[in-house]
């Protein structure tokens, strides 16, 4: 793969989100939501949309009882993400009105089982226990940490405004993610039409990083879609494809 074609490993499973007290619905016992993944290249005296590719899929799982969460992704990759393979992730915590917090996070690699991660993340005590190839590694950190399933979430339990800033693990590494608001659009995906507000996101000193969220603007806020644009001509995009929560006010 060329440089020029490189994406933030960070940012695919993002494909992939506190600060403040919220009036938040809270969110269903149980409930999937399913992506779809395209890519497309920008050529000149070409229509952008003839050079979509399917490109896999990512399948959210939440089930919750007694405030205690259990939230599985599944990514499956083909053409152009192959390259970054398949993967589980599982995040396992609480249920808060200011959202989820993670206790056990893991990542599992489907075909490369060594690079498999499991986070254990002591909030009483600001401490993070990481596994990683059979070494582990103890770190600090003091203040409200997602990792990546929660990220996806999390905007839902946070009120509308034209900023956000998250700190996130993605396993080895602590992030942090920022957004800015651009606007409000109506969006169509899969012959549905959402009301949604447009954000664009980067991940402080990660290259090739920057993307835009489509966030429902209903009784849930989820991403509806999500767009990565790398160097080269080359975008990514995340669309929803099927959920059963009830996104229209």
């Amino acid at each position: 793969m060329t440089n020029k074609y490189k994406l933030s490993k960070y940012l695919l499973v993002l494909i992939f989100f506190s600060h403040g007290l919220l009036a938040a619905k809270k969110l269903p016992d149980n409930f999937y939501i399913n992506y779809e993944l395209f890519q497309f290249i920008k050529l000149r005296n070409v229509d952008i949309e003839k050079t979509k590719i399917s490109s896999g899929e990512i399948k959210l799982e939440y089930k919750s009882k007694k405030n205690q969460y259990d939230l599985n992704v599944q990514l499956r990759t083909k053409n152009f993400l192959k390259f970054y393979g398949d993967k589980r992730l599982n995040s396992l915590g609480a249920e808060t009105r200011s959202g989820l917090l993670f206790k056990t996070f893991i990542v599992n690699d489907i075909k490369r089982p060594k690079k498999n991660i499991r986070v254990v993340y002591d909030r009483k005590k600001d401490k993070l226990q990481v596994d990683y190839k059979k070494k582990g590694i103890e770190k600090k950190f003091v203040g409200n940490l997602l990792d990546i399933p929660t990220l996806i979430l999390q905007f839902h339990f946070e009120k509308s405004k034209s900023k956000y800033s998250f700190d996130f693990t993605e396993g080895k590494k602590i992030r942090k993610i920022e957004y800015k608001k651009i606007k409000n659009e109506n969006l169509k995906i899969n012959g549905k039409e959402y009301i949604t507000e447009l954000y664009e996101g980067q991940i402080h000193l990660a290259k090739n990083s920057k993307h835009y969220v489509w966030l429902s603007n209903g009784i849930y806020r989820i991403p509806i879609k999500i767009r990565f644009k790398m160097n080269g001509g080359l975008m990514i995009d995340q669309n929803l494809k099927k959920t059963d929560l009830k996104l229209k006010k």
